[in-house]
């Protein structure tokens, strides 16, 4: 039905708007501030464009970049809580999973485009 990589873009999804409303609701502190609405946003139009792969991978990356660049500023500036870095761990990994998966698939297709 749907391939792996949507399944990972839907766990991040899902994981980055329930990071938001915790915090937004002080159950639990990340110090993140908007950054997990954010990757909710980009992942949900990422997963939107389903039938152009080569656009979901340029997507992904970008992601991929935000997070690493706000992963070097969590870490400079507000390295407080360990629940942060983990919640931006699991962010990479789901990405890594989610482009790994993208690329695998495109190569399949253009290997099956060779072929006619």
């Amino acid at each position: 039905m749907f391939r792996k990589h949507f399944y990972y873009l839907l766990a991040l999804f899902l994981l980055s708007l329930v990071i938001y409303f915790l915090e937004k609701f002080d159950v639990l502190k990340f110090h993140l501030s908007i950054f997990p609405l954010l990757i909710s946003t980009f992942t949900f139009f990422t997963m939107g464009q389903y039938k152009k792969r080569k656009k979901q991978i340029l997507l992904v990356k970008v992601i991929f970049f935000l997070n690493i660049i706000y992963l070097l500023k969590y870490i400079i500036f507000d390295n407080t809580a360990l629940s942060g870095f983990i919640y931006l761990a699991i962010v990479t990994i789901l990405l890594a999973f989610a482009l790994n998966s993208l690329k695998k698939d495109q190569e399949l297709v253009d290997s099956s485009d060779r072929l006619r």
